[in-house]
């Protein structure tokens, strides 16, 4: 009789609105999809819209559209949806958020009454003093059914689960210093893949670290590029030498390992009772299941209507979709997950007008062909904002798939590094007209062929890191073919003064085949680096106060590493990766001919990079930087001519950057005065 009344119900809403059902999260349990009767979760949407197709209530082909209710759906696991669930092309499956409030969510929400004050002693007594008064404690066994496992040892990026959004936004777990980093001068042992390594931190907060109960510290142990997280074994003495502080797990390139960027070296401690001092930070005892809060002052927008404390753990996305297409998600809000967002693989996925926001991994994952990202507002994720793929590099077979008109920022949380707003692989990928800022490295890694940047700006990156690009790609000969065009790139994190190791654009390692014009790079370390590379013409661009306009280096022609499994491992065996893609026939002889023959014509030299009608503004450092192996390949490299070099107020008492004099005929020089100064209005968003 329950199955009976079901269909009756599916039927009522298939003939009242053609294909129409209806989700509402505050509808009574056993709702059957109508308007009257909505379904209450995603997951019976999902049951429901296959039952009636099974049943033929659904013809083949027709037209489906799942309202969403406002509301918050709070979610078991992911929402999982196959080819069974695709629609056509003419006919998408449509999932749409009707008042653009409808959050689904994995986290559970925490009631805000159960947070009391922390009355055990031995707890008050780990508490900052300062702190005691102000910190609160909520049982949290039912939340957590499962054992909580301990903190990993050692990892590099999201902290062992669960996580915890408090009034709309991560919660930092009670860390020292609160904000940015302490540093230290002096390491003791480097380590190497399988010692830990250890340093010399002459600093009394130490002291008050309990060491035994667990310290975990985050830090650019080496290099500027490369940040993991680990634990703290020992605190004290060590053959001689005080106030050592020795890792309990190795690091990658070890503790001061050799590096070119700052002398000191940058952590931060967290994961500490010890340090829970400071409005919006958490502590979770494992194994009491006990949550402490030191709730935040500001008022920020609840997490979903009524709940202000959201608890976050699952290793599952909000939303799977695996070898689907033709499916369509409007005005939807999906969140507060330890894991990612949406993970999707199909063709004809599109995600429009929709948020996604507040997760410990990956915001979007989209793979396929001919996908739309559009009009989506991405933020605080734990890792990338977006990865997007699609395309067959083989056949160079584009994928067609657009990112348009999307908001992406604070990225990057916890995995510190290598986590952009958009990570771009595979052939034939569209980027346009999104923002992109705020977060410790890159905006865009990208990869393969065929892509176009378009009328992109990004800003507020490369926060904490050096050696890196706003935009960034290398080490590949055969990532040919993509266009960088009309972007504006402005205000990032500034690297050294010294070295200017902070780019707009970086085509790095002898990286190959990006076309470069009409942008506008402000207030930027280094506009372009071109690191040994070719076919990368730049035309049209403004550069407008950075240190270097543009650099152009021939590590090619110096690097032992170039081409080498020696040397470089196998990451730099350029001409492999080039012979497994065929290209010196076929499709990729005809697409890329100056490619076919690199290795008959001088392969280790940064040939065919036109700089042509570019104009530098007040840049102070260097306008066009060469090293002194240009010479022996200048005049093959490609044309440098008809660039304009602005000093806009003189350069009488203001630094300014001179021309190598190499290039000077390159370059016209206009000079104004502070009476008459020369002004370029920069065509900017």
């Amino acid at each position: 009789m329950k199955n009976c009344l079901l269909l009756l119900g599916l039927v009522a809403a298939v003939s009242a609105g053609g294909a129409d059902f209806f989700v509402d999260a505050k509808a009574p349990a056993g709702g059957d999809g109508s308007r009257a009767k909505p379904w209450r979760a995603p997951q019976d949407a999902v049951s429901g819209v296959r039952t009636a197709r099974a049943k033929g209530m659904v013809k083949a082909g027709e037209a489906v559209v799942v309202n969403f209710a406002d509301g918050c759906y709070v979610l078991d696991g992911a929402v999982k949806l196959g080819a069974e669930d695709s629609g056509t092309a003419e006919a998408p499956v449509v999932w749409r958020g009707v008042g653009r409030r409808a959050q689904l969510m994995r986290g559970r929400p925490v009631p805000v009454d159960r947070f009391k004050p922390v009355t055990d002693a031995a707890m008050r007594a780990r508490l900052p003093a300062a702190a005691r008064d102000k910190v609160r404690v909520a049982e949290i066994a039912d939340l957590l059914p499962a054992d909580v496992p301990e903190m990993a040892v050692h990892f590099g990026g999201t902290p062992t689960g669960p996580l915890l959004f408090v009034r709309g936004a991560p919660a930092t777990l009670a860390r020292w210093p609160n904000e940015g980093f302490t540093s230290f001068a002096k390491g003791v042992d480097t380590g190497d893949s399988r010692r830990p390594g250890a340093f010399v931190y002459d600093n009394p907060r130490a002291k008050r670290w309990n060491f035994a109960a667990g310290v975990w510290l985050n830090g650019y142990w080496t290099h500027d590029w490369d940040n993991h997280s680990v634990r703290a074994a020992s605190y004290g003495a060590e053959n001689g030498q005080a106030n050592v502080l020795r890792l309990a797990a190795p690091v990658p390139y070890g503790v001061m390992g050799g590096t070119w960027g700052a002398k000191e070296r940058r952590f931060y401690a967290f994961n500490l009772l010890e340090e829970l001092d400071a409005p919006g930070e958490w502590w979770l005892d494992r194994t009491a299941k006990k949550l402490y809060l030191y709730p935040p002052q500001a008022t920020q927008k609840a997490a979903c209507g009524e709940h202000d404390v959201v608890l976050a753990s699952g290793y599952e996305p909000i939303l799977a979709i695996q070898k689907a297409h033709d499916l369509r998600f409007e005005g939807l809000r999906f969140g507060y997950a330890y894991d990612s967002g949406l993970s999707a693989e199909g063709d004809r996925l599109a995600f429009v007008d929709c948020v996604v926001a507040n997760l410990g991994g990956t915001g979007i994952s989209l793979v396929g062909n001919r996908n739309l990202l559009k009009n989506t507002l991405v933020y605080n994720t734990g890792r990338n904002g977006v990865g997007v793929s699609g395309g067959d590099r083989k056949t160079l077979t584009k994928a067609e798939t657009l990112v348009e008109n999307c908001h992406i920022h604070h990225f990057g949380l916890f995995q510190r590094t290598y986590a952009p707003a958009l990570n771009v692989a595979g052939c034939g990928i569209t980027v346009r007209g999104n923002t992109m800022h705020d977060a410790p490295h890159s905006a865009v890694l990208y990869g393969g062929n065929e892509h176009l940047f378009e009328s992109n700006e990004v800003y507020a990156v490369l926060l904490e890191t050096g050696d890196a690009g706003a935009y960034y790609t290398g080490r590949d000969w055969t990532t040919m073919g993509n266009v960088l065009r009309g972007n504006y790139t402005h205000d990032l994190g500034s690297g050294t003064l010294e070295d200017a190791n902070t780019m707009g654009f970086y085509f790095d390692d002898c990286d190959c085949g990006d076309a470069v014009y009409d942008n506008v790079f402000h207030n930027v370390a280094r506009g372009i680096m071109i690191g040994g590379g070719r076919e990368h013409p730049v035309r049209n661009n403004i550069f407008s106060h950075c240190r270097i306009g543009l650099s152009i280096d021939c590590r090619g022609m110096t690097w032992k590493n170039w081409n080498s499994l020696e040397h470089g491992g196998s990451s730099w065996m350029l001409e492999d990766k080039a012979k497994a893609l065929n290209y010196t026939e076929g499709v990729w002889a005809e697409k890329y001919p100056l490619l076919a023959k690199i290795m008959q014509d001088h392969p280790r030299e940064p040939l065919y990079n036109p700089v042509e009608n570019n104009t530098f503004i007040d840049c102070t450092q260097q306008i066009l930087a060469l090293d002194g192996e240009a010479s022996k390949c200048l005049a093959r490299m490609a044309p440098i001519r008809n660039n304009t070099v602005i000093y806009s107020t003189g350069t009488n008492g203001v630094k300014v950057a001179k021309i190598d004099a190499r290039i000077a005929d390159g370059f016209r020089v206009v000079v104004g005065s502070p009476e008459k100064p020369v002004t370029v209005k920069l065509p900017v968003k």
